[in-house]
């Protein structure tokens, strides 16, 4: 704690491309978004630092950082993790999180460090993400498949249901209940038996045989915990269940992880 406290005691400033720590001249920076170039004091020894993130992320996705050897070429990754972190000055957010690893210090670059890091272990920050990426579109292909619809009545509806009668394409419904028992939002989906197949807490929901808090999370009869996100926008006056996106998140995460509503669930228990 200590050693965190005195980290964030310390002031990085970079003045005409010179980093300043608490104004003690320690390198210097070139370049600008996504790509940076930091030197140690006397331009002996660079690092360049490039910002990485998926196609297509959330806003509010922060980026991660592959630190290379020019010299070798070799390469790893970090994330950021810094509480100085700004969106508007990449270059600073940079410099402080590599501070924060001990890749710089007041004698400026800790070429030691960075060397064993680099050519240490890959930390596989870009295969994990662009992974979950790929997951997430996939995902939402197959749920686009099934050309989803709810009603203002709850009813869930899809193009691509299969119940006996082909005419009839309601899978399942759900239900909003605001304030929940914990006072926050909450969803229920059912079958069309009426069986409960998952629940949704906007935050801090509670969930019998889960022991951690449910935030902006659907747990499924089968404990399995899916993330679906909150999005108020499809009401700006007056509330129509049609227009609530954040219900057809729900929806969609549950059908493109094959809960597929409909009847097939008749069988199981109820949970």
């Amino acid at each position: 704690m200590l050693i965190s406290t005195c980290i964030y005691a310390q002031k990085i400033k970079i003045d005409k491309g010179e980093i300043k720590l608490d104004e003690k001249t320690i390198g210097y920076v070139e370049g600008k978004k996504p790509l940076f170039k930091i030197y140690n004091l006397d331009k002996s020894v660079a690092i360049t630092a490039e910002l990485k993130n998926v196609p297509n992320a959330e806003s509010l996705t922060l980026p991660w950082i592959e630190i290379k050897n020019e010299t070798t070429g070799k390469a790893n990754e970090i994330e950021f993790k810094s509480r100085k972190f700004s969106a508007f000055n990449y270059d600073r957010s940079i410099i402080y999180e590599l501070l924060e690893r001990n890749f710089i210090t007041a004698d400026g670059l800790n070429v030691e460090a960075l060397n064993s890091f680099i050519n240490g272990e890959s930390t596989g920050i870009s295969a994990n993400r662009l992974g979950i990426q790929n997951d997430v579109e996939n995902a939402n292909i197959v749920a686009d498949t099934y050309q989803l619809a709810i009603g203002d009545n709850g009813v869930i509806y899809s193009i691509k249901a299969q119940n006996p009668d082909p005419n009839d394409k309601i899978i399942g419904y759900i239900q909003m209940t605001s304030p929940s028992a914990n006072g926050e939002l909450k969803y229920e989906v059912g079958d069309l038996d009426n069986k409960l197949v998952a629940t949704w807490f906007a935050k801090g929901g509670t969930y019998s045989g889960y022991d951690k808090l449910l935030n902006q999370e659907l747990i499924t009869y089968d404990n399995k915990v899916l993330k679906a996100a909150f999005d108020n926008r499809g009401n700006p006056t007056g509330y129509q269940m049609s227009k609530d996106i954040t219900a057809m998140n729900i929806v969609r995460v549950l059908v493109a992880n094959g809960y597929t509503l409909g009847s097939q669930y008749s069988k199981r228990e109820n949970k």
